[in-house]
């Protein structure tokens, strides 16, 4: 009776190191790859604190500001030697966490191109009409072919109290070279997402 049942059943599997059928499932189940579930797992940004700043995933808090940029072709080689001693200073001074973020970014002019579209359709005078689209040609020139170079800051600390302590210092650390420009918390938030999606269009002169 025994027999009868093990014949239909089939064939009895005998464990044997041989066997290539249990490397085969065993590589599948190895080479699985588990999927976040959403991208809120992956952004090393958890919250935003009272301050406008931002705690990170390792429990660190992170805070960025903008350096004000210059013409170095209009500076004469005095000022020069001040700008590259005084970030070479800088360098030297503060050792925490520092990090500069330069951005190549697409210039946006669509709230003067809304402007001078707005004055095409109001305006009364014929001869006018043709300095307003020259106007508009060039705005929209400029937005296709020219980038801006913006250039920021982004620095670390362990708690929000060390963090505003480290920014007063770099302001005055930067005071006479490359001013620091506080950016607002939606700026901040832009430049994030400007960071990990690069064709979109900053607004930090908004």
């Amino acid at each position: 009776m025994a027999f009868i049942e093990d014949t239909l059943q089939g064939p009895r599997r005998t464990g044997t190191w041989l066997d290539e059928q249990d490397v085969v499932e065993k590589r599948k189940v190895k080479d699985k790859v588990v999927v976040k579930p959403t991208i809120a797992e992956l952004m090393p940004v958890v919250d935003i604190t009272g301050t406008e700043a931002f705690e990170m995933r390792d429990g660190t808090y992170l805070d960025m500001v903008q350096l004000t940029s210059k013409d170095i072709y209009s500076l004469n080689e005095e000022e020069k030697d001040h700008d590259v001693f005084s970030l070479a200073y800088l360098l030297q001074a503060y050792t925490h966490p520092l990090k500069v973020v330069p951005l190549n970014t697409p210039l946006s002019l669509e709230r003067q191109k809304i402007s001078i579209e707005r004055q095409i359709r109001q305006n009364q005078t014929p001869a006018y009409l043709p300095f307003l689209l020259k106007k508009k040609q060039e705005l929209e020139y400029l937005e296709e072919h020219r980038t801006n170079r913006d250039y920021l800051l982004f620095f670390y600390a362990d708690d929000e109290r060390t963090l505003r302590e480290r920014k007063t210092h770099l302001y005055k650390l930067l005071r006479r070279s490359n001013p620091m420009r506080e950016l607002r918390l939606d700026q901040k938030v832009h430049v994030l997402y400007q960071l990990n999606n690069p064709n979109t269009k900053p607004q930090l002169d908004a």
